[in-house]
Order: C-alpha cells, then sequence, then structure tokens
C-alpha cells in the first residue's frame, strides 16, 4: 500500500473518531441520555414520579465547553445568585424566597439554586439581594457579581440576558371571598375587577374577562379591599397569591377560611433561570439539570413543600362528566392507567382539570378530578 494511501486511510480514521467524540459530549450536555427527558424546550413529565417514590440525587451534569463558565464557578467553589429576598432585603418573597425557623435561607427558589449548584460541582450558594426589576442589570453588570438570576422570573427581552428552560409552570388565579356567588372569569361580566399593578397582568386580564366595569390595580391591601367588596374577583399569580394569602390568614386568624380560588392557570406562563448571553457555553448544563430535577421525586416534593394552597378547588365542571376521588398515594399518572388503562393519558386529564388545580402535582387525597 502506498505511502498516499495510508495517509488518506488515517485521515478519515480520525475524521471519524473525532465525529463521534464531538457527538457523544454534544449529547451528554444537552441532556439527550437523560432517559424520559426530552430536548431542550420540551416540558419533562411531570406526574409518573410520587412524592413517596424513591428519590435520586441531582447529578452532576459535565459543562458545555471545558474551561469555560461552568469551569470558572466551579474554581470560585460558589454558586452566586441574584435574588430579591425581600423589601428591607432577607423579609422574604415567600414561596420562593423566605427564611427558616433558623434563619437558614429557603424556598422554591432556593432548593432550585441548591440543584444547580449541585450540577456545577459547587457546595455553595451565595445569594446577592437586588430588587426585582434590578435584577437584569444585577446579572449584566460587567464587574461580574453574580452568576445566574433566580427570583420567580418570566422570560422577557431584557439586554443580554438569555434564559433557561422552564423551572415551574404556572398561571394567573381568579381568587375570590368564600361566600361569593363567582365561579368562573365569565361571572365577573360587569363587575369591578382587582389586580396586582402590574402592566402584564393588566393586558391579561383585558383578554380574560369581558364586560368588567372597571380594573383596580393595587400594590398592597388588595386582600382587605377584596373582602370589603371593593371588587369582585382578584387575579394573581398562583404562587404568591396563596403564600399572601396564608400569610394574611396568620395575620388575622379571626378571616381564617375567608378566600377560595375559584379557578387556576387562566394562563400559561413559567418562571425560567436568567444567564449573561455571554455566558452561552453555561445553558446547556442549566438546562439538564433542570430537566433531571423535574423528573425527580424531590421536584414533586418541592412544589407541594412551597405551592400547596390548602384552599378548595371549586372550578365548575360541566354536568354529565365523570369524575373520580383522589386516594392515597394516587398522581395523574396512576389515575390515567386506572381509569383511561395508560398512564401516558395523565396529559388528557390535566387538560380538563387545569382550571380546578394550580399544579398536576398539586392534587390532594379527597380532591375530585374530573376525567375526559
Amino acid at each position: 500500500m502506498s505511502n498516499s494511501a495510508k495517509i488518506a486511510i488515517l485521515v478519515v480514521f480520525f475524521s471519524v473518531l473525532c465525529a463521534v467524540g464531538c457527538a457523544s459530549i454534544w449529547a451528554l450536555s444537552s441532556g439527550q441520555e437523560a432517559g424520559p427527558v426530552t430536548v431542550s424546550g420540551q416540558k419533562v413529565d411531570p406526574s409518573p414520579v410520587g412524592a413517596s417514590e424513591t428519590r435520586r440525587a441531582a447529578e452532576p451534569v459535565p459543562p458545555a465547553v471545558e474551561g469555560g463558565t461552568a469551569a470558572r464557578i466551579r474554581a470560585a467553589g460558589v454558586l452566586r445568585v441574584a435574588m430579591d429576598t425581600g423589601e428591607p432585603p432577607w423579609t422574604g418573597t415567600p414561596p420562593m424566597y423566605s427564611k427558616d425557623a433558623s434563619g437558614k435561607d429557603s424556598g422554591f427558589d432556593m432548593e432550585l439554586a441548591q440543584v444547580l449548584a449541585s450540577a456545577l460541582g459547587v457546595g455553595k450558594v451565595e445569594i446577592v439581594h437586588g430588587r426585582y426589576s434590578e435584577l437584569p442589570a444585577l446579572l449584566t453588570d460587567p464587574a461580574g457579581k453574580v452568576d445566574v438570576l433566580i427570583s420567580g422570573y418570566s422570560p422577557a427581552a431584557e439586554a443580554g440576558v438569555s434564559w433557561s428552560d422552564s423551572y415551574l409552570d404556572y398561571g394567573l388565579c381568579l381568587v375570590v371571598p368564600t361566600k361569593s356567588k363567582v365561579k368562573s372569569t365569565k361571572d365577573l361580566f360587569g363587575e369591578a375587577v382587582g389586580i396586582f399593578d402590574d402592566e402584564a397582568a393588566a393586558e391579561a386580564v383585558n383578554g380574560l374577562v369581558k364586560g368588567y366595569t372597571e380594573l383596580v390595580r393595587l400594590e398592597d391591601g388588595y386582600w382587605d379591599q377584596l373582602l370589603s367588596g371593593r371588587f369582585a374577583g382578584f387575579i394573581y399569580d398562583y404562587p404568591y397569591a396563596v403564600a399572601e394569602i396564608s400569610r394574611f390568614y396568620a395575620q388575622n386568624p379571626h378571616r381564617k377560611g375567608a378566600f377560595r380560588i375559584a379557578q387556576y392557570n387562566l394562563t400559561d406562563s413559567s418562571y425560567a433561570v436568567g444567564l449573561r448571553s455571554a455566558d452561552a457555553d453555561l445553558l446547556p448544563l442549566v438546562n439538564t439539570a433542570i430537566q433531571l430535577w423535574r423528573a425527580e421525586a424531590s421536584y414533586a416534593d418541592a412544589v407541594k413543600r412551597w405551592l400547596s394552597s390548602g384552599l378548595p378547588a371549586d372550578a365548575p365542571k360541566e354536568s354529565g362528566q365523570k369524575t373520580v376521588k383522589v386516594a392515597s398515594g394516587d398522581t395523574l399518572s396512576r389515575i390515567a392507567a386506572r381509569e383511561l388503562g395508560s398512564a401516558e393519558k395523565w396529559t388528557a386529564i390535566w387538560a380538563v382539570n387545569r382550571d380546578r388545580f394550580p399544579n398536576p402535582h398539586l392534587i390532594e387525597v379527597g380532591d375530585v378530578v374530573v376525567l375526559p
């Protein structure tokens, strides 16, 4: 065989070897080998893993590019997170951030921060406080004060900021007095409606509620005004609504049980992790860590621990629809397997129960689930 032929064979061999190696690294960093976890941008099946099933710790995920952002964070030994911890600072923004009885940082966003730190191979999370509206600027500050932004942020156009896949899906909910006859947004026709003073909320309500007489925009005092009859219903982000109602009950024990949530998931929204656009190499790692967590029992536990409302699911159902009562150990997938013959049909059950429950994980023993 001539030398030129040998050289040609070697070139082909090393080309194939390089292609295979690069494909393997790409698959690992993008989560291709994560079993049932889908590709970036697709939601993970949230119901097959019950809170009582075996947990699996978050697995470290190799960085997309060695020597990049992930390596820098590992070298520092700490993940620095931009977060609104309340005003004044550290007073809490439940359920996403709060202090526990011992003064330790806690909350749903803190659990996510710890998952990401574990995936990066660091054992410490450092919270850097900032006002909610100032967090994107804190993230992109040239001084490099933080690594990521985690603070109940829905993806929005922000200069220099890229967003991860969703780590929590949520929607606006309709809160009414327990004794109110309002059962859905249709019953708000001809009534005043209250919202948190936010342009995005105002825009959403304009599409959700037909024929309201007044849109009352408030930053505080809305629970008292709802009970006084100032407006017929208050429309608010579910995660914050449930935490604030719990706090209202704690401060006003004589009013406990004064509210119910008439409808959940009036909108389809999500919270995501913010990263500097310049740190693009970190995005696949963050997405994979989120997807792995969402597939674990610990994620369902976190949703139940921080987002359970204790408020009745009172959305109306159509006459003649078959229902089942949730038994101990039930998840939507288990109900689907038992009632519809396939665990994968849990999505069909969720589709007809979105306005009755805030999240697929938040069904409790005794709740009534409508079947498709």
